[in-house]
């Protein structure tokens, strides 16, 4: 059974919704692969959060708390389900852009971009094939900018692990990539 929330707590869940829905549903869009999944994920997360907003002690930031609750809810769901971990050709934001875009460098010329979109679409292929908790990580640290301590917060998991899978993860791309240069 699920607890109530006290009456302030709906004023102050409102200002959270406004402040956090873009980022855990980007989060979400990114671990899940599809739209649907991320809407369907980001509106239970945020009934975890308002059920557990009375709970939250401030041991860290909200953010973070956040975060974690994110972390764990699109874990589960991967595992359940069996998803990919991102879709790098999907749009990520409301403005439409794909990852990808964040991965060019608009100062390219014609050969260089279409070197960079060979090596882009192996990046996501790749991507999609790393496990969740690496993706998660390398996720958070290079899209979202989070720092080591705040990602073992978020995924509830020591920061030496946090910078295991992200070297796990960067190495398994490396020899990816190798493999991707030496076939040529």
């Amino acid at each position: 059974m699920l607890k109530q929330a006290t009456p302030y707590s709906l004023e102050k869940f409102t200002g959270i919704v406004k402040e956090y829905q873009n980022r855990v549903y980007n989060q979400a869009y990114r671990m899940l692969g599809n739209s649907e999944d991320a809407e369907e994920t980001t509106q239970d997360i945020f009934l975890k959060v308002y059920h557990s907003l009375t709970d939250f002690r401030g041991d860290s930031a909200l953010s973070t708390w956040i975060y974690r609750i994110t972390a764990n809810e699109c874990i589960s769901r991967l595992r359940k389900k069996q998803l990919k971990v991102t879709s790098m050709d999907e749009p990520i934001g409301e403005d439409g852009e794909t990852f990808a875009a964040f991965i060019a460098d608009d100062g390219e010329g014609p050969e260089e971009t279409v070197m960079r979109s060979e090596m882009d679409e192996i990046i996501r292929d790749e991507v999609q094939n790393l496990p969740p908790n690496w993706a998660m990580a390398i996720s958070l640290f290079h899209f979202d900018d989070l720092s080591y301590d705040e990602i073992a917060e978020a995924m509830d998991i020591p920061r030496a692990t946090v910078g295991t899978y992200i070297l796990r993860g960067r190495n398994q791309l490396a020899k990816k990539l190798a493999q991707f240069a030496t076939a040529d």
